[in-house]
């Protein structure tokens, strides 16, 4: 099996707020109901998943200047979770309308990412606080990990920050 190399990165700056986001592999549909799937993050493993969207839910309530690396691998990468606090694992199928971020409010962002099945691996640290970091921009900073999926797997949360 060849090692697995990294294929293409981008750094973005993007807005969080009310302690989500969310990231969409088709286009947004009235017929989701984001409310209920935000409610079974919260009351889960932090992270929940239906159709083309995602939710991820974070130990900030904001942070209006966020660092997201997105990273496209070969195959898995070598683990690194010690480096990060929180961590989640989910399985995207992203449409020809790409990935995008968006958090309640706030304008989004589209991501670079070609249509395909991906496996995510979604990092998060530099945390500060739970809920309120007493700024609006804290200093936390999220990577999404993908590479070549076979199949579906459930959404979870790997690592749990513990403040």
């Amino acid at each position: 099996m060849d090692q697995a190399h990294l294929t293409d990165s981008h750094n973005v700056v993007v807005a969080m707020d009310y302690g989500q986001f969310d990231l969409w592999t088709d286009y947004w549909s009235d017929d989701l109901d984001t409310e209920a799937l935000l409610q079974r993050a919260l009351k889960g493993d932090h992270i929940a998943q239906e159709r083309h969207c995602l939710v991820i839910t974070c130990p900030h309530q904001n942070n209006f200047e966020m660092p997201l690396t997105l990273e496209r691998w070969s195959a898995p990468a070598e683990d690194d979770l010690q480096d990060w606090q929180e961590a989640y694992e989910a399985h995207l199928s992203v449409s020809e309308y790409g990935l995008y971020y968006q958090s309640p409010t706030l304008e989004g962002t589209q991501l670079p990412v070609p249509s395909g099945e991906y496996h995510a691996l979604i990092t998060g640290r530099r945390f500060i606080t739970r809920g309120w970091p007493g700024s609006t921009t804290p200093g936390d900073e999220w990577r999404i990990r993908l590479w070549p999926s076979i199949g579906p797997a459930s959404a979870r949360r790997l690592l749990a920050w513990t403040s």
